[in-house]
């Protein structure tokens, strides 16, 4: 099992977050990972992902650093692979790269085109793992043509691991096609099962085990002596933690008013029209429905709730901290449950 920390972005002013990465490498956390956007929600401070990394990288020795998650829009895989392979040079061989077919709130207001996205994400692989091969070679794709083309710097490792954010039918089945790692939005463990399962198969379509695919979720936790004072740090996070379409696949009745009935994160800008109607449909989602969706109360709870998610494949946690207190939470999966989980322990 391994747990890694989600960057607080952007919560935090940049020059802290290399603390907190070390703090966490300290605490013996396996990954860290950092959101890879221009604009985010809720509003803060937003810096540019594989410098962040870089800087990270220069003061860190064994955590893995990834991105959670890239797009292929906004990057030519040209650039894309020399910014991975500069970090994967940098940290001595511990680069990740997540991809994801995008969202609005990156692309829109810039004019960047995103469509076809999971084509294009399907092409930027192709094109990022033959620049890392180190060989000259020319490419005509349906969004990129190279010519002659190589980079003059390479990862440490000749393939450095891709995962993917995938959440739907076509992209899940590709990750077991043709992904090293899966990153899905947050998930019940009920519903984490039923999408492995597609995994599965377009790994079993690609003659791959799912062995050869690190099983990862990213997931807001809050952790409390009191298991409501928990609870309650959830409350502001609600529309980030539970979608609308996967809160009704796991069950729940939430009457959303018609103009809230198509809203979702992947479409949100960060304006005042969009945070407000995103603030409302907060309000709407059952704090209960929230606890679903993450690993939040007292120790006990979550250890018990880290174990539902075992059973369901996860084999890869990567933790957005909202505890009320940020360093206890960390220090109680250091010392309490971290080690619950080695195979040592």
């Amino acid at each position: 099992m391994k747990f890694g920390v989600h960057l607080p972005i952007p919560s935090v002013p940049t020059d802290k977050l290399i603390k907190v990465a070390q703090l966490n490498e300290e605490a013996g956390f396996d990954s860290v990972w950092v959101p890879d956007h221009i604009l985010f929600i809720p509003p803060g401070i937003v810096p540019e992902a594989w410098s962040v990394l870089a800087a990270i990288a220069a003061v860190t020795k064994r955590v893995t650093l990834g991105t959670c998650v890239t797009d292929p829009h906004r990057y030519h895989p040209a650039v894309l692979a020399q910014k991975v392979a500069t970090v994967d040079q940098l940290s001595g061989g511990r680069a990740i790269l997540g991809l994801g077919a995008g969202e609005s709130m990156n692309l829109d207001p810039f004019g960047i085109k995103w469509d076809r996205p999971v084509s294009r994400l399907i092409e930027a692989i192709s094109i990022v793992r033959k620049l890392w091969s180190g060989e000259i070679f020319s490419y005509e794709g349906k969004f990129w043509n190279l010519k002659d083309a190589f980079l003059h710097i390479q990862p440490v490792r000749r393939n450095v691991p891709i995962y993917l954010a995938a959440n739907g039918p076509r992209t899940l089945r590709l990750t077991g096609e043709i992904a090293d790692g899966w990153l899905p939005t947050p998930l019940t463990p009920e519903l984490y099962a039923k999408r492995l399962r597609l995994v599965k198969e377009g790994a079993t379509k690609a003659g791959r085990s799912i062995d050869e695919i690190d099983t990862g979720i990213y997931l807001y936790t809050s952790i409390a002596d009191r298991a409501e004072e928990a609870y309650e740090t959830l409350e502001k996070f609600k529309p980030m933690i539970a979608h609308l379409e996967l809160l009704r696949e796991a069950g729940y009745e939430v009457k959303i008013p018609s103009a809230l009935e198509n809203l979702s994160y992947f479409k949100l800008l960060p304006t005042g029209d969009f945070l407000d109607r995103m603030s409302e449909y907060g309000d709407l989602i059952p704090l209960e429905a929230a606890r679903e969706f993450s690993l939040a109360g007292t120790k006990e709870e979550c250890i018990q709730r880290i174990e539902e998610y075992i059973k369901a494949g996860v084999r890869h946690f990567d933790l957005i901290n909202i505890g009320p207190d940020p360093k206890k939470v960390m220090d109680t999966y250091s010392k309490e449950i971290i080690p619950c989980f080695r195979e040592d322990g």
